[in-house]
Order: C-alpha cells, then sequence, then structure tokens
C-alpha cells in the first residue's frame, strides 16, 4: 500500500482531463425509439451540478405508468423527450419557450410571468399528488415560498427545484485518519467524537467544531499537522461568489429562522447593532418596515459571520491555496487522501454548493481519482460510494447560541411548463409535473443525485440505506436544521426582487470612499482591515 503515494503524486497531472471532461454543455436529445400513436413531450433540464440520468430514470417510471393513459385523441401512452436546457436568465430573453417542461436555474420568476412565458400550474400545485402523504405540491412547499409564488395573482406559475446550500465540503477520510474530530472535552480525537452542536450523539455533526473559537482552532491544527495540509481550497476569482454565498449561513446560524426572514418580509423585529462598547456591539431590538429595511445592513449577524471570515478564514494566507476552478477544487479534495495517506499538496476542505459530490461524479472526477486508488475492496463499486465527505456543519458564534443550525437556500431554481405547450402536451406535461413531486419520485432524486429538494417528503428508508456517505449527511443535515427560503410576499421585497438577492447585495460594502462586493478578497488582500469596518460599510453602501 505504499505504492500509493508515488501514485497520488500524479493526481495534479488529471486536472487537465477532468476539466475536458465534465458534462456541463451542449445537449441533445434521447433515442426516442417508435413514439406513433403516444403523446410525446419535451422536458428540459439544467444539466450542470444535476445531470440528466435521475431525469431519464423518472420519464421512463412515468411513461411505463402511463401506458394506458389518453392525454389526448387517438393517442395512448406517453414518452419522454429528455434535453439540457439553458439556464433560466438566458431562457428569460427568448419570446418563446420551445421544450414543454423545464427544470432549471437562475430564473426570474416575476420578469418570466411578465413576459408570459410560463403556463398556470395552479391545478397541479393544488391537486392531491396520491402518494400516500396526504398532500398537495403546495402543502409541500413552504410558506414563504408558497407565498411569493402567488403574491400577484394567487396562482401558482412555477415551483422551486431544487435547495442550494453552500458551505465548506470537508474530507472526513482525512479527519478519521488524522483525529480531528473534537471529544467533549474540546480536545482533539479519533475516536470519542462530542455529539456535536444539536447534543445528540450518532448524528451527521458529531465532532465537529461547535462554536467560531473551535473552528479556529481546528483551521489552525490543520495548518501546523505534519503532511503539509491547507484547510481549504477554492476555484479561483470565478468562484470567490461560493464564500459569499457560504458566508449567508454563517449570518442566518446567528439570526435563527424568524429573524433571517426578516431580510425579505420586511415585517417584524430584528437584532441591531446600534452601537459600541469598545469592539463589543451593542445589540437592539428594532422594528423593521419596507422603509427601514435598509436598517437590516446591520443585523448582528452579519457582523458575526464577517468576524468569522477574517478571523478564522481569510485573515490568514497560510488557510487556503488557490485552484484554477471549481471543478480543479474539486479535484484537489477528493484526490488529497487515499487510503489515510495525502497527496503532495493535499487540503481538508473547499467551499462548495450542496451538489459538489454530484457535479464532481459527472465531471469524472471521482472517476479519475479512483484510478489512483489501489484498495481492493472498491472494486465493482461506484467510487463516491467507497470515500467520504461531508457538509461542514456551520458553527455557533459561541456557547451561548442555538444548537439548532438555520440555514438559507437560494438558487433560484424553479420547475415551469411553457405558455407555448397547449392540448394534449399540456396535460402530459402537467401529469409529469405532478408525478415527479410524489414522494417516491423526491425520495429517488434525492438518492441518486444526493441533492436534496426543497419540499417535505419522506425518504424510503431503501432509498436513503443505498445514499453516499455526502449524501446522507446532507439530508441530515437538512432535517435538523430550520430552513430559510429568501423569498415573502412582500410587496416591496417583490419590486426589487432582482436587486434582493443575497449576491447582489448581502456583502456589498463601502470603506475608504470605495465600493466592495466580496469580504474573503477584502480581508485576504489588506492585513490592516477588520470585520468591525467592513459591516460599518454595509450600511453606507446605501
Amino acid at each position: 500500500m505504499k505504492k500509493i503515494m508515488s501514485v497520488v503524486l500524479s493526481i495534479g497531472m488529471l486536472a487537465s482531463a477532468v476539466g475536458m471532461s465534465g458534462c456541463f454543455g451542449g445537449g441533445s436529445s434521447d433515442s426516442l425509439g417508435d413514439t406513433t400513436g403516444k403523446t410525446v413531450i419535451t422536458v428540459a433540464s439544467y444539466n450542470g451540478g444535476l445531470g440528466l440520468d435521475w431525469l431519464r430514470a423518472a420519464a421512463g417510471r412515468f411513461s411505463k405508468q402511463n401506458e394506458g393513459t389518453s392525454f389526448e385523441a387517438d393517442k395512448t401512452g406517453v414518452v419522454v423527450d429528455v434535453v439540457e436546457s439553458q439556464a433560466g436568465d438566458m431562457l428569460q430573453y427568448q419570446t418563446s419557450l420551445t421544450d414543454d417542461l423545464y427544470l432549471t436555474e437562475s430564473v426570474d420568476y416575476y420578469y418570466m410571468q411578465a413576459k408570459g412565458l410560463f403556463a398556470d400550474i395552479s391545478d397541479v400545485v393544488k391537486a392531491d399528488l396520491n402518494d400516500g402523504s396526504g398532500k398537495t405540491i403546495e402543502q409541500k412547499m413552504d410558506g414563504a415560498m408558497s407565498s411569493y409564488l402567488k403574491a400577484k395573482d394567487q396562482k401558482y406559475y412555477g415551483i422551486p427545484f431544487y435547495d442550494g446550500f453552500y458551505g465548506f465540503i470537508y474530507d472526513v477520510d482525512m479527519f478519521e485518519a488524522k483525529g480531528w474530530f473534537f471529544d467533549e472535552a474540546g480536545n482533539f480525537t479519533k475516536t470519542s467524537k462530542s455529539k456535536g452542536i444539536d447534543g445528540k450523539e450518532g448524528t451527521y455533526d458529531d465532532g465537529m467544531p461547535k462554536t467560531y473559537a473551535q473552528f479556529a482552532k481546528l483551521v489552525d491544527k490543520i495548518r501546523n499537522d505534519a503532511d503539509g495540509v491547507t484547510p481549504f481550497a477554492w476555484g479561483g476569482t470565478d468562484n470567490e461568489e461560493y464564500f459569499i454565498e457560504a458566508l449567508v449561513n454563517y449570518w442566518s446560524n446567528y439570526e435563527g429562522k424568524d429573524k433571517m426572514q426578516l431580510n425579505w418580509s420586511l415585517n417584524g423585529d430584528a437584532n441591531l447593532i446600534t452601537g459600541w462598547n469598545g469592539n463589543e456591539p451593542i445589540i437592539t431590538s428594532t422594528k423593521i418596515t419596507p422603509d427601514k429595511r435598509f436598517d437590516l445592513q446591520k443585523q448582528a449577524g452579519k457582523y458575526y459571520a464577517l468576524k468569522f471570515m477574517d478571523e478564522v478564514i481569510a485573515g490568514n494566507g497560510d488557510n487556503y491555496t488557490e485552484a484554477t476552478d471549481f471543478k480543479a477544487a474539486q479535484l484537489k479534495l477528493i484526490g488529497s487522501c487515499l487510503d489515510g495517506q495525502m497527496s503532495k499538496s493535499p487540503v481538508a476542505m473547499i467551499v462548495d454548493g450542496s451538489w459538489f459530490e454530484n457535479e464532481a461524479e459527472l465531471a469524472l472526477t471521482f472517476d479519475n481519482v479512483s484510478k489512483l486508488d489501489l484498495r481492493t475492496d472498491i472494486a465493482g463499486k461506484p467510487y463516491k460510494m467507497t470515500r467520504k465527505f461531508a457538509f461542514m456543519p456551520i458553527p455557533m458564534v459561541d456557547d451561548n447560541c442555538s444548537t439548532k443550525q438555520t440555514l438559507v437556500s437560494s438558487n433560484e431554481s424553479y420547475c415551469f411548463i411553457s405558455s407555448a405547450t397547449k392540448g394534449g402536451e399540456l396535460a402530459a406535461a402537467k401529469a409529469f409535473l405532478k408525478f415527479l413531486h410524489t414522494d417516491a419520485e423526491l425520495s429517488a432524486f434525492n438518492k441518486v443525485t444526493s441533492i436534496t429538494r426543497p419540499f417535505s417528503y419522506t425518504m424510503s428508508k431503501a432509498d436513503r440505506d443505498s445514499m453516499s456517505y455526502y449524501g446522507r449527511s446532507l439530508l441530515e443535515m437538512k432535517e435538523a436544521a430550520d430552513i430559510v427560503y429568501p423569498y415573502s410576499d412582500n410587496a416591496t421585497y417583490i419590486e426589487f426582487s432582482t436587486q434582493h438577492r443575497v449576491e447582489n447585495w448581502a456583502w456589498k460594502s463601502k470603506f475608504a470612499n470605495a465600493p466592495v462586493e466580496n469580504p474573503f478578497t477584502q480581508f485576504r488582500s489588506k492585513a490592516d482591515l477588520d470585520a468591525k469596518t467592513y459591516f460599518e460599510g454595509l450600511y453606507k453602501a446605501y
């Protein structure tokens, strides 16, 4: 097994090959076979980190279930043509949509609705799913999301597609080999893991840092350990926005669901920093209304998130290394630790989205790294099933905070039907959309992609048991957390919803008379910049 060291050193040579092998564009129709006498619908899905395999499998199940169904006169049965879709920010410039059902991201919901691109799907959203859950799609949806979607005329023209959580993905195999877990006394251990933030044994956060101080201790331990492991890798300038998105969960984790939701409902009492006692913030409960919405830039959670970014992550250049892009960062993480042995330039964590594993699998990164793994007991298994990665739980500011995670899911992803779809194709598209939101199909999506969907649903035991380590840990984290969906039916929010997207406003600051947007880039390039200065500039930017 010592041979593995010389083999792992070649991981860097795989980067260019992996970069060229990802499945991220240029979709084409499946071979449909004989469609005579059948209704044919075209379903377009954004490929990206999701892929199309899950959708093809669902389409096959739907067609089989409806072999005897007539969606239009003189036709029996249905064929689903799965193709690749552009992202919504490209679709919105079209005057008509040529496919029937779309599942995509980067959608400006009300802009596309105003252009008349969406069909009314209220009947689907409000219909009993007949899946044993006793619920409709509307009842499975978060209340803030459903209120937003029907705010204009009480009709639904789209529904959310998949959850988008950003944060740090860590190599559990490496942590186990190095003993980087915490015990209850706050010491590092390989075996006697603490109960984690939730205080429960045997859950997704066992042994993980409970507070910012413990996370800082972990980063120092990784940086100073032998084997030259760098705590973090990030995917270069094209990947910097991931830090903005990840930081939102540190902000929300302090605020809790109700106070975080104020940033979109614009109505309620917020905990704002109204002054300073030396370097300690003075926090005051303040009433928020739409005309006072900019005061939310003073939310205490924003300051503590910035403090975390400055002092724990970006303030020390030895904490991170830059990869050429997100795929190269994924490669560094997956190839850093094989059977406890470290590669030439190992990293312990990357900043990424919840689609990390599926995206890396689509890019063949897992397959390429598997060729360097000399273990004999992994043959014939999908390589991702033989490795352990997980989403790092969000630590609390200190021991006095809540023991429940609060996460924000934000990626503007939607399912919708084209307004150009009519007749039997419309009926079949609606039936397929409904089918995709039964518990069985939501469970199947989650199993295949390891990505959760923004609905209340029950995973089958068989699907849960067959998931990867990463997929189960992400599911457990979501099930244990409060989830904030950044939407509301507030008229002011809807009017300015485009500007209100997290990446467009959350971290814009102004100091030294210069506007800035990304705290990670600012803290890593300005040694004298602190969280207090950046925080006070948030309000000045508006």
